[in-house]
Formats: C-alpha cells, sequence, structure tokens
C-alpha cells in the first residue's frame, strides 16, 4: 500500500490540519427493503461492510462464499435482488454500506484483493451454495457486469464469483487469517489477488468447473504477440508489465486496463484512462519528447496498451540518485544536468500543446530521464483537450485549484518540478505560501544567484500562461540570508504558542498525524495524540492550565477504556511514564502495575517489550522498588525467548520499517544498555553490542562522503533517520558508550554524526524527517564541531518552520497538512531541539525524567567503579 493514501483519506480543503472523516457516516447508502424482523442489522467501527444475520441461523467458521459484484450504476437494483433472494433462505450476507464505500473500494487506489466485492453470502452447506449460483444467475444475468474479483471464480461470465474461505475471522500466530485444513490445522486462507483452493476442496472445485460453462471467446492473438517479462508496479485498475515485442525483440511495456474498476475522481476507469492515453499519444507520434504508442487491443475482459520501453528512470528517482544532498557533493553537474532537463520539458510541453493536447497530471513519477538525461514524458491518462476544465488524476503539490484549465495544469506543474528538482522537500509552500520567501533564499544561499535567476526566468515563462496562479512577491522578513545561528528558545516558544493557540480539549488535545485515527489509541497516546504533547509542553516550559484539563478530564478519564496496546509510544507504557512525570503518581503506578506482556511477541522500542522495559527501568530508578528492575529483567528474558523462536523482525506500523532504533535491533540494544547500567551484568552489555552490530548489517556507506545510512531492501532506499535509520543506530551506539564509559563503533558513529552535512529532506519529523538531525549535534565529541552541527540541523529544520506572528507552526509528514503532535509534528520538534540545549541525545525519549535517567545510568557505573 502507498503509505501516502492513508494522508489523503484524512484531507480537506477546508483544514490545514489532518482531519477526521466519520467512519460510520453513509453518504448515499444503499437500502435493502422488507427485512424479516428476525434478522439483525450491524455495521462494525470503520468498516465499510453492512451485516445481516440471522440468529436461527449458525455461521460456519469457512466454507464455499459468493461474491456478487456490481457497477456504481446498477449496485442498489442488484442489491434488492440478491437480498430477496437470501432472505428467502435464511443465510447470513454483509454488503458495502454506501456509494462512496462502493467507489473507494473500486479506486485507482483500492485494495486489487478485495476490489469489486459488493456483496458476500454466507451458505450453510455446499448444496445451498450450489442451489444460490444458480438461482442468483438466472436473476443476474441481463445486469451489466461489474469488476472481475481477482481472488474469485466467476460463475457463466456474470456478477456472481465464488471461493472457498473463512466466514469467521481466525489468526495463527503471526496474525495472519486462516482456515483449518481437513485435520484441523490452521493454513493460511487466500488473500491474494488471484484464484487459489486448499487442496482438500479441490474435487468440489473440480466439479465446479464442469459446470460452469465458462467460454473463453476473447481474441487473445494480440496478446501472443508479446511476452511479458517483469512487472513494473500494480494498481487496483490493472499491471504494468516489461516485455518483448515477437516479431522483432524490441523491448516495450506494457499497461493493463481492467473494467469497472480503478475509478478516478470523474469515474472513469482504467479503460477508460488507457482509451484517453492511446488517442493523445496517437496525436503526440512525432513529438520527440513523448513517449510512442506502438499498439492498442483487447484479450479476455481487459485492455492493453503497448509502449516503447524508455531507458532510464523517473525524474523522481534520478533526483534521489543525482541530487547533491551532502554539502561535499559536486552541485555543478547536477544543475546543469537540470537546466538541461527543465529546457527540454519546457520545449516538450510547447509541442504537446500545440496539438490541443494538455496531459493534466505532470509530475516527476511521469517523466522520464535516459542515460544521456534526455526527457521523455510517459502517463497520458488524464489528457484532455487545452480548454479542459476538470482535472480527473491530479498529485498534490504539483497542483492548484485555482489553474482554470489543462494548460494551466501543466505550466503551473512545470513550476512545481523545477522547485522539486532544486529544493526536494514536501510542499510545504502549498501550506503557507509566504515560506517561499525563506526557500528563495536557501536557493540563492545553496547554489548561488544565477540558478537562483534561473528558477526565477523558468518560473516568469511559464506564468505568461497562467491566470490566478502567478507567482507572488512576498516581503523580506528574513535576514540577506538564513539565519546561521537560530534563537532555538524562540523556536521553542513559537511552537509551545501554535500547539496551545490550536487545542482540541475535548479530543486528541492536538492536531496530529494520521495515525491518531488509524491507531485505537492514537489520540490518547505518545506518538500521535495529546500525551506525546503534554510532554513535551511539560519538559520546554510551563503547562497550561487547558493542557492539565485535558489530561484530568479525557486522558485518565479514558484510562480504563483504552485498547490493549500497552508499548512505550503507541500505548499505556509510554502515557504511564508520561503521567508520573507530571505528577500523576497514582495513576500512573495503578497503570504500570497492569501491564499485560506475558504474551506479547512484539520486542520493538516502539510498541513492544523493550519500549516497555525501558519505562520500567526508569520507573525502578525513581521509586528504588526492586520488583520493577526483576520484571525489566523478566523482560528481557522473555525477549531472549522470542529471538530464539523466530530472530525475524515484524512492524506494527503501517510506515515502518524494522531496522534501527524505533523498530529495529537498535532499539532492543538501548534496553539492555539501560539493564546493563544498573544491573552491571556484562550479559546485558554483549546483548547490546550484538543487537547494535546486527543493524549495522543492513547499512551502507558513502565512500564519497564517509556517511553510513540504513538500507531498506523491501522497499529499496537509504534512510538517515530515527525511525528505521542510522541516526537511531547512532543514538544506541552513543549510550551503550555512554554506560560502558567505551568508544565502540567509533567509525560507524563518526559515520553517522558526518550525516548533518545532509543539505535536505524530504518531510520535516522528528522521527522521518529533518527533526532526526536534531539529535546529531548531542552525539558530537568533539566540542569544536557541536557549533558547527548545531547549526548545520537548524539551518535545515529552517525551511519548515512556518512563523505567524508569535506562533511557528510546522508541517507534518509528507508537508501535506500541519501537525502538533511528537512524531511528526511541533512536539517532536520541541523536544529535538531540548536534546541540543540539555546536550541529551535520549531527551526525546517518553521515559520518567530523561534528564536525571540519564544521569543516574552514569552515576550508578561511577559509584561501582
Amino acid at each position: 500500500m502507498d503509505k501516502k493514501l492513508v494522508y489523503f483519506q484524512h484531507m480537506s480543503e477546508d483544514s490545514k490540519y489532518y482531519i477526521e472523516k466519520s467512519p460510520n457516516a453513509e453518504t448515499d447508502p444503499y437500502e435493502v427493503h422488507n427485512i424479516p424482523n428476525y434478522y439483525t442489522v450491524s455495521t462494525e467501527y470503520k468498516s465499510p461492510w453492512k451485516f445481516y444475520n440471522n440468529p436461527n441461523h449458525t455461521l460456519k467458521e469457512q466454507g464455499w462464499k459468493i461474491h456478487v459484484s456490481a457497477t456504481m450504476n446498477n449496485a442498489q437494483d442488484i442489491l434488492e435482488v440478491v437480498s430477496q433472494i437470501i432472505f428467502k433462505h435464511q443465510i447470513p450476507f454483509k454488503h458495502i454500506k454506501d456509494k462512496q464505500s462502493l467507489f473507494n473500494m473500486n479506486s485507482k487506489h483500492g485494495n486489487r484483493t478485495s476490489s469489486g466485492k459488493f456483496i458476500a453470502i454466507y451458505p450453510s452447506s455446499n448444496n445451498m451454495f450450489f442451489r444460490l449460483l444458480n438461482e442468483l444467475y438466472e436473476e443476474l444475468k441481463h445486469y451489466e457486469n461489474g469488476p472481475y474479483i481477482l481472488n474469485d471464480k466467476s460463475w457463466k461470465d456474470s456478477n456472481i464469483y465464488y471461493r472457498y474461505g473463512a466466514f469467521k475471522n481466525i489468526y495463527n500466530e503471526r496474525g495472519e487469517l486462516c482456515i483449518k485444513d481437513e485435520n484441523g490445522n490452521l493454513i493460511p486462507d487466500n488473500r491474494q489477488p488471484y484464484y487459489k483452493i486448499p487442496e482438500f476442496v479441490s474435487d468440489f472445485d473440480q466439479y465446479l468447473d464442469s459446470k460452469n460453462n465458462l467460454l473463453d471467446t476473447q481474441d487473445v492473438s494480440n496478446f501472443n504477440d508479446y511476452e511479458f517479462q517483469g512487472v513494473l508496479r500494480f494498481n487496483n485498475g490493472g499491471g504494468i508489465y516489461t516485455g518483448i515485442r515477437k516479431l522483432d525483440g524490441k523491448k516495450v511495456v506494457i499497461k493493463e486496463g481492467r473494467p469497472k474498476v480503478g475509478l478516478d475522481g470523474q469515474f472513469n476507469d482504467a479503460i477508460d484512462r488507457l482509451n484517453i492515453e492511446y488517442e493523445a499519444l496517437n496525436k503526440l507520434t512525432d513529438v520527440e519528447g513523448v513517449v510512442n504508442v506502438l499498439d492498442y487491443f483487447k484479450a479476455w475482459k481487459h485492455v492493453f496498451l503497448v509502449e516503447e520501453f524508455v531507458e532510464g528512470v523517473t525524474l523522481q528517482t534520478w533526483c534521489a540518485i543525482n541530487y547533491p544532498f551532502n554539502v561535499e557533493n559536486d552541485k555543478n553537474e547536477y544543475i546543469s544536468k537540470v537546466k538541461k532537463i527543465i529546457n527540454s520539458l519546457v520545449k516538450t510541453i510547447k509541442l504537446v500543446h500545440s496539438k490541443d493536447v494538455g496531459m493534466g497530471d505532470l509530475q516527476p513519477q511521469n517523466i522520464m530521464i535516459t542515460p544521456e538525461s534526455n526527457v521523455k514524458i510517459i502517463d497520458f491518462e488524464a489528457a484532455s483537450a487545452l480548454s479542459e476544465e476538470n482535472g480527473a488524476l491530479q498529485t498534490i503539490g504539483y497542483t492548484n485549484k485555482k489553474n482554470k484549465n489543462h494548460k494551466e495544469r501543466d505550466w503551473y506543474a512545470l513550476k512545481k518540478v523545477l522547485r522539486f528538482c532544486i529544493l526536494p522537500i514536501g510542499p510545504v509552500a502549498d501550506i503557507e505560501e509566504t515560506i517561499k520567501k525563506k526557500h528563495d533564499m536557501w536557493i540563492e544561499d545553496e547554489f548561488g544567484k544565477d540558478v537562483y535567476q534561473y528558477v526565477v526566468n523558468t518560473e516568469n515563462l511559464c506564468d505568461k500562461y497562467l491566470s490566478d496562479t502567478k507567482e507572488k512577491i512576498f516581503k523580506n522578513s528574513y535576514d540577506s540570508k538564513i539565519q546561521k545561528e537560530m534563537d532555538m528558545s524562540k523556536v521553542i516558544k513559537g511552537l509551545r504558542n501554535s500547539i496551545e493557540s490550536n487545542i482540541l480539549p475535548n479530543s486528541s488535545l492536538i492536531h496530529g498525524d494520521v495515525r491518531q485515527f488509524v491507531m485505537p489509541s492514537g489520540k490518547l497516546n505518545v506518538l500521535t495524540g495529546g500525551t506525546g504533547a503534554a510532554l513535551a509542553l511539560y519538559r520546554s516550559g510551563n503547562v497550561s492550565k487547558e493542557v492539565w484539563d485535558w489530561i484530568e478530564n479525557v486522558l485518565l478519564e479514558k484510562l480504563n477504556v483504552l485498547n490493549d496496546d500497552v508499548g512505550l509510544f503507541t500505548g499505556r507504557a509510554g502515557i504511564a511514564a508520561t503521567l508520573y512525570e507530571l505528577g500523576y503518581i497514582e495513576q500512573a503506578m495503578d497503570l504500570f502495575n497492569n501491564l499485560s506482556y506475558e504474551d506479547m511477541k512484539d520486542i520493538s522500542l516502539r510498541s513492544g517489550l523493550s519500549g516497555i522495559g525501558l519505562s520500567l527501568i526508569s520507573l525502578y530508578m525513581e521509586e528504588n522498588n526492586n520488583d520493577f528492575l526483576v520484571t525489566s529483567e523478566k523482560i528481557a528474558d522473555q525477549i531472549e525467548k522470542r529471538i530464539i523462536e523466530d530472530d525475524k523482525l515484524s512492524v506494527t506500523d503501517f510506515a515502518a520499517v524494522p531496522i534501527g532504533l524505533i523498530d529495529g535491533w537498535s532499539g532492543i540494544s538501548l534496553f539492555y544498555a539501560a539493564l546493563y547500567s544498573v544491573t552491571k551484568n556484562e550479559k546485558y552489555y554483549l546483548k547490546s553490542k550484538e543487537y547494535i552490530e546486527r543493524d549495522l548489517k543492513h547499512c551502507k556507506v558513502d565512500e564519497e562522503t564517509n556517511t553510513l545510512q540504513t538500507y531498506d531492501d523491501q522497499n529499496p532506499r537509504l534512510l538517515p533517520y530515527l525511525s528505521g535509520g542510522s541516526i537511531g543506530i547512532g543514538i544506541a551506539i552513543w549510550y551503550l558508550n555512554y554506560v560502558k564509559n567505551n568508544n565502540l563503533f567509533r567509525e560507524e558513529l563518526e559515520q553517522i554524526i558526518n550525516l548533518n552535512k545532509v543539505r535536505i529532506a524530504y518531510s520535516g519529523g522528528l522521527f522521518d524527517g529533518i527533526g532526526s538531525f536534531l539529535l546529531i549535534p548531542p552525539m558530537t565529541k568533539e566540542k569544536n564541531e557541536i557549533s558547527q552541527h548545531i547549526e548545520l540541523a537548524l539551518r535545515k529544520l529552517e525551511l519548515f518552520l512556518i512563523r505567524k506572528d508569535d506562533q511557528v507552526l510546522f508541517p507534518g509528514n509528507f508537508s501535506f497538512r500541519l501537525a502538533d503532535d511528537y512524531y511528526s509534528g511541533s512536539a517532536g520538534i520541541i523536544l529535538g531541539i531540548n536534546s541540543i540545549q540539555f546536550s541529551n541525545p535520549l531527551y526525546w525519549l517518553p521515559i520518567i525524567k530523561i534528564d536525571s535517567f540519564l544521569r543516574k545510568t552514569k552515576k550508578e557505573l561511577l559509584l561501582n567503579n
């Protein structure tokens, strides 16, 4: 799943913050009539389904289930027909509750596995299942077909589909949805986008095939002209493949379109958009900077568009590879190539527009760069005439609702593409346009007046074609150069003011990351909820009455209904530690004494055993109660048992990487280092060292800049950050050396500290953005280098700080909206700056009284030596 999609779902043009959309609100609900009075009707929190259960019918654990598909136009009619048949047989079923939910399921970014499912039916027996297939077919065979359900088999080319699977949710130890085999053993239930049945029902499946009469009468001759070789990507509308044209061996890209799915904002499906692209590319055959179309055909129910294969990478990838991220990288060659690329794009856009074609969705992923730095524009699915007013597909950061038509969309997007090439950060200026002046100054300061003037000249060229989205001139409220020494106390004060001025007293206390809405404790926990913001406010100054009121009237009142998450950042352990530090000792002790972790398999710092153990060590240091230390050692034993059972780390967060401090081995190392500091048991020291070594195996060194980053091989990229990156590993190294008075991994730590010479990162937050670099200065050993590292860290941060009167606002993850939370927003940045002020790279950690914790771990060592 593209993690950005979760953010899109919680954005509104009416708010500069992420918002919660009511999970059970229905938009154009689908209605079922004549419901027998013995049926119960229900919905579940955040579920798109409405359930109809017959209390007199015992639902089986598993069996042959039926799914019915529908289009946006015939869904209500099909529901009326199907529901009456089901009621006659008195069996359970469910259906998508409203039109918006059906659109979401079948949209371009919907889940390919569940896409197309409108009604799900749970027959009581194989005989009933087979009877229903035929009965439903007779009633539905005349309706237009809806989307094909990929992990089911269709019944006689109709809207009826079937597969064998679970009726009730059964999970194995790994949390996988399962069914039982003929011997009662749990086996995974197929949830992949292809039809697959368990072996023990294969005989009945063959019997169904003999009765199904599926005839494939489609012409596949064109399909057989190509050899499919690889997959570039999938989305709900189909796949994009690489291949060979058999006739001449020419390399090609083959785009697939599935009917009735991949819906966009204009309700066009994937095939509609391929038709649009085919027509546009045919008009542009003589435009050098546009990909060439080679073939277009239908095979079975799908449509395929064949284009030339362009050697190279997308502009997004090209920038990631070539951008002079480190201040020691050569920037002149990069700028020279950027100018060549942008000049080519200007020329190409003019030629495309001369054919009365507007691309409509120009952005870095739709621009290919060849090894010679030549440009080829791809993906014309959103193309239309220049005067077209509606934009079906547009990319955040490269669009503006004030653009009147496709012509304006393309020229506006080009300006944003250039900005991305020079300053590759999230669209902060879309939140507050006046920050552009600060960005202009940064560009001139980093790359020189000539580069800045090139940007201005290109923007002026684009503005000739724009009406309401020309560049504005803003009064310079900054020094002639970006401040080299930011007043950290003033920034903290501004961030505090912005949090306290936008408090949500009856909910989450603060506006935060979307995890507030998708995590059960997201509004209350340290990571994204009010607890993390309260901690940041408390550690950085006085806490207002509104915050105390929230703690007492919201947080404390909801402690008894918190979910089972006991994690340090995500649940009860972090809340308990914060409450203790803020003076709510009794309530904190009650939480600590009732932490349930015995069956926990998660061993991470974020949400698992390591974080809980670390919080209990901090409690032991305050209470001097040996029971808490004993419990921490039991947790260490439990971690070791888990590792022996399975030493592969998994993550609980939808965007996490199982490397580094927050979700990787370094977090476990940090816990063991703390445990060693209070027990002096050498085995904990050795374990702490071992787990750092495990994470270092996932790192790569850049020899040119002598820097070290983690490598995420699941989603190939290098990561420097606190979460998933090498800065987090650096903190674990620093702390292990601190408690042992040692100098382990000296070269690796130096390479991690060198990362502060990175010019920029896409997002701003503490965990996954520029905020991570605030933790580098307090890890720096050489005193004569500390001020330089502070300057480097704050210079990067300045690009994300939005100054408004006495407030400093901060953009959250991806910079799509503002955020005040600990993970991605203002609260985390406050603690990051505090880490510099107090020379404590652990100051951001949500364990009890982190400043005294650090002193005591060192003090304990000295006393025993």
